[in-house]
């Protein structure tokens, strides 16, 4: 499965699409396993191997046609099921750890003379029924290495890096393998030798676990109803949550558990039961049944709101709003929307959605989901959200105070606005891997060119601002008062004129500055 290194080039048509619409990132990669042990990858960048460039058959298997997502790789990678997959920046690339430590300086001296690359995905980790655990790097699109678990301790079933991808704590230098015997292995990355052997879980196995965006913890759930906190720079349990079991004979399996982007919530599902909690308090933020059993969760939000999207059995798609309801709201305001009905019949079969992942790097609102007949979305659940956060009448806040001012528009206008706030997903793009194929899990990478964009231009504008704001309390007051030319910008003493395009500039600043203190709030509240 060895490959000699490709070369990428940017798809022009993601390019546009990611351009013309910003909700979405710069670069997205998404790899899918399989119960026949196959993995399958779609990029948002082309790679071509200079031996296939004149290859006819390759060219029509991956012809473009003007989508955002492009078939990047299919390899049979394990024996049996692929049960677990993550992937990590290219900080965490294996062909970097044998690198000596003049290569490493010299690699960092080069970047830091240059402008700034943007982030890459380095390896892809899998674990297989096969009781092995491949690494891959997508950056060469070959294999690097092979694992064997630990003698007696069975098949990987969870794998995470630690700190994750979406982390900004830097590249990986960990990662956690969650085994059938119920034990957690923490490899080093460098060498991908065992650190620790982590028991807390019974033999039933360790169904999922979740890295704290700081790599410091790691929640993990298994089959023995057990919640899981571990300290990994302790290497040692810190606390452990048991389910009440419903029946007396089987305990609850977790099925998966995830943290918010800042580690201040994390969510776990069970059965066909949802829970969010908070950190901070321990208290309970969410505690719902669902219809049909929960296959995974994910968050997404941003300033507006945190909200969970769920996969289930019955092909539903559920987003609930996480939070306690205030003493000033109604006690009827929507907290949970279907996103996607539930398909009528008795066993869902293909429509399943076997997964869900959130997508870093865009709106907020975006997941990649999987079902069991092969086909890969992404989806846009951000009017889902909207629709909860708006009003009993259906319109937020600035849409009520929008219409109040704006009695002359005609009713057809109104219909429209109607049906865009009904629309709860948006499909952007769907994929298939082939037919009759069974994915068993998805791993996402993505990275949003626009937020650091949206960075940069913001600190530009905060010195503009001071800049601004300095300039105007060092001008002299006026000899006299000229109501024609100027406009009051301080009703109280002392009272200073200025023409009307300084002052419709530094009320553009002020308006500015009010907005990033109240995201500034929002995110601290948050």
């Amino acid at each position: 499965s060895s490959q000699q290194a490709s070369k990428s080039s940017i798809n022009p048509e993601a390019k546009t699409m990611a351009e013309s619409n910003p909700s979405i990132p710069t670069r997205l990669v998404i790899v899918a396993g399989t119960y026949d042990g196959v993995l399958a990858g779609w990029d948002t960048v082309e790679h071509v191997r200079e031996q296939d460039k004149n290859d006819i058959e390759l060219k029509l298997l991956r012809r473009n046609d003007g989508r955002y997502l492009k078939l990047s790789f299919a390899m049979s990678a394990h024996e049996g099921s692929v049960r677990c997959l993550d992937i990590a920046s290219a900080g965490a690339s294996p062909s970097n750890s044998g690198d000596s430590g003049k290569k490493v300086k010299k690699r960092q001296r080069n970047q830091d003379d240059g402008p700034e690359a943007p982030p890459e995905p380095g390896a892809l980790l899998s674990g297989g029924f096969d009781e092995t655990i491949n690494v891959f790097n997508l950056q060469k699109h070959c294999q690097a290495g092979e694992l064997k678990t630990p003698n007696d301790l069975g098949s990987p079933l969870c794998c995470s890096f630690a700190p994750p991808c979406s982390s900004s704590s830097g590249p990986p230098t960990h990662a956690l393998i969650g085994t059938t015997s119920g034990k957690i292995v923490l490899y080093k990355k460098r060498d991908w030798s065992v650190q620790h052997v982590l028991a807390g879980h019974d033999e039933g196995g360790v169904q999922c676990l979740a890295v704290h965006p700081t790599g410091k913890m790691a929640l993990t759930g298994g089959r023995d109803g057990k919640v899981c906190l571990w300290d990994l720079m302790k290497g040692r349990l810190a606390f452990v949550y048991k389910i009440p079991s419903r029946s007396k004979i089987r305990k609850e399996t977790v099925n998966d558990i995830v943290w918010c982007d800042d580690g201040t919530r994390y969510a776990f599902c069970y059965g066909s039961k949802i829970t969010a909690r908070d950190v901070a308090s321990g208290e309970d933020l969410l505690d719902v049944e669902m219809p049909s059993r929960v296959n995974q969760i994910a968050f997404i939000g941003g300033p507006e709101g945190m909200f969970l999207a769920a996969g289930c059995d019955d092909g539903g798609l559920p987003v609930l709003e996480v939070g306690q309801l205030e003493e000033e709201e109604d006690a009827n305001t929507r907290r949970a929307i279907m996103a996607i009905e539930p398909v009528d019949k008795i066993v869902a079969g293909d429509d399943r959605l076997k997964c869900i992942r959130s997508v870093e790097g865009g709106s907020g609102f975006l997941v990649v989901t999987a079902n069991s007949g092969g086909i890969v979305s992404l989806m846009d659940l951000e009017g889902a959200a909207r629709m909860m956060l708006s009003g009993p009448d259906g319109n937020d806040e600035e849409s009520e105070s929008k219409d109040s001012g704006s009695d002359d528009e005609s009713s057809e206008s109104d219909i429209d606005s109607d049906e865009e706030v009904e629309a709860a997903v948006e499909i952007l793009e769907s994929v298939r891997l082939g037919s009759g194929a069974r994915i068993t899990d998805i791993s996402v990478w993505s990275y949003g060119e626009n937020e650091v964009i949206d960075d940069i231009e913001d600190e530009e504008e905060e010195q503009e601002e001071e800049e601004e704001i300095e300039e105007v309390e060092e001008e002299d007051e006026p000899p006299a008062r000229n109501t024609d030319k100027g406009k009051k910008f301080n009703n109280s003493p002392p009272q200073i004129e200025l023409d009307a395009a300084a002052v419709e500039k530094a009320r553009k600043l002020v308006g500015q500055a009010k907005k990033k203190q109240r995201k500034q709030k929002k995110k601290k509240a948050a």
